[in-house]
C-alpha cells in the first residue's frame, strides 16, 4: 500500500468504549496493559512516559497493515488482529447491526486496486468482521482519539 492511499469507508465504532475497556481489563489481569483508541483500536504496546505519543507512533506504522486474523471471543464480539501489537475490537451487536452495510459497502473497505485473498478456512462472517475491523483501524489512524490506557 502506498502512503496516503485509503479505503473510502472508515466505519465509526458502535461499541461503547467503556464496554471495550471493561472487557480488556478482564482479559489482561496480570498480563500487561493496552491503549484503547476512540474507534476501538487496541495497542498492546509497552507503557511509556507518554502513552499518547506512543500510540500515535504505533498507529503511524499500523496504517500499512492489511492482513488480519479474527478471533471470536467467548463472551461475544471479536478481536481483529492485524499485528501482535495491534488489534481492533468489534462488538457482537455492532457486527450484527452493520453486517448488511458491510456487505453492501465491501468495495469501499478495500484499498484502491486491492485484490482480497481469503484463506479458505476463514468463514464469511470472519472475513466481514476482519475487513470491517481493518476499516475501523484506518479511522483511528486518520482521526486519532486516545481513549485510555489500562
Amino acid at each position: 500500500m502506498i502512503n496516503g492511499v485509503r479505503a473510502s469507508w472508515e466505519p465509526e465504532n458502535l461499541t461503547p468504549l467503556n464496554e471495550i475497556a471493561e472487557r480488556m481489563s478482564l482479559y489482561l489481569q496480570g498480563r500487561g496493559g493496552v491503549s484503547i483508541l476512540g474507534n476501538g483500536t487496541l495497542l498492546f504496546i509497552n507503557k511509556g512516559e507518554d502513552d499518547i505519543a506512543n500510540a500515535k507512533q504505533a498507529l503511524e506504522e499500523a496504517k500499512f497493515l492489511t492482513d488480519f486474523r479474527v478471533k471470536q471471543l467467548n463472551e461475544g464480539g471479536y478481536l481483529v488482529a492485524l499485528h501482535k501489537a495491534v488489534a481492533v475490537f468489534v462488538g457482537q451487536q455492532e457486527f450484527e447491526t452493520r453486517k448488511p452495510e458491510i456487505i453492501a459497502r465491501l468495495d469501499e473497505l478495500k484499498f484502491p486496486s486491492e485484490e482480497l485473498i481469503v484463506d479458505p478456512s476463514t468463514t464469511n462472517d470472519e472475513f466481514l468482521v476482519g475487513i470491517y475491523g481493518r476499516g475501523k483501524l484506518q479511522r483511528d489512524v486518520y482521526n486519532f482519539n486516545f481513549y485510555q490506557r489500562i
